[in-house]
């Protein structure tokens, strides 16, 4: 049976392969922001990956990221990529979390200007250049959506498809046997409405099959 997914939360307002960049400068060392969306670990990595290639000659490439649900059950991990443990990619991290943000990596990319910032003065110079990014980042809102089911006669098909498209949702699969089961997907706080207007619409005639707990 399908299940629900978490609740709507915030992630970047980008394609796939789209990444946002942010540059700032402490004490002469260059930090070059990276922001892009990230669903795994795997993703995250890669992008750290393509930037050590890409920027060889730096001093570091320090990654936080949070694949998935900003809060709740979900991934989350940083490196701090030769700087001093605690002093890059946990600060980096902490900004993402605060913000609120989900599906998404950072790598900061440093060139050493020459100058000691300590570690104090690193925790704050990768905490802010994120938080600088991260306020310029474009960002979107990802709608909570639930997946079920729903069985009727196939005169009802039509109109239940229309009502699902005027509320956001689709069909994921069909199946017809001497009725016409439907498996869908609907934005998670309008399934009360469509099961009301369906029920309506069918003359009661509709039986529907939700997941009971959300993962």
């Amino acid at each position: 049976m399908p299940a629900f997914t978490t609740d709507s939360y915030l992630i970047p307002k980008l394609d796939d392969d789209s990444v946002f960049e942010f540059e700032t400068e402490v004490k002469k060392s260059r930090f070059i922001i990276f922001l892009k969306k990230a669903q795994s670990r795997t993703d995250a990595l890669k992008l750290q990956s393509d930037l050590k290639g890409l920027y060889p000659d730096a001093s570091h490439h320090c990654l936080a990221f949070v694949a998935g649900p900003p809060e709740g059950n979900t991934v989350i991990g940083f490196d701090d990529d030769g700087e001093p443990g605690g002093t890059a990619g946990k600060p980096m991290l902490n900004v993402l979390q605060h913000k609120k943000i989900g599906e998404i990596v950072a790598v900061v990319v440093r060139y050493f200007g020459g100058t000691k910032l300590g570690a104090g003065g690193l925790i704050r110079a990768y905490g802010s250049a994120v938080q600088a990014a991260v306020d310029h980042l474009p960002v979107m809102e990802r709608i909570a959506m639930i997946e079920g089911q729903l069985q009727t006669a196939y005169q009802n098909e039509q109109g239940i498809r229309y009502t699902l498209g005027i509320l956001g949702g689709s069909i994921v699969n069909s199946q017809y046997t001497d009725d016409v089961m439907l498996e869908l997907a609907l934005p998670e706080s309008l399934k009360l409405d469509f099961e009301s207007r369906v029920t309506e619409s069918c003359k009661g005639q509709v039986t529907f099959k939700w997941p009971d707990k959300k993962c």
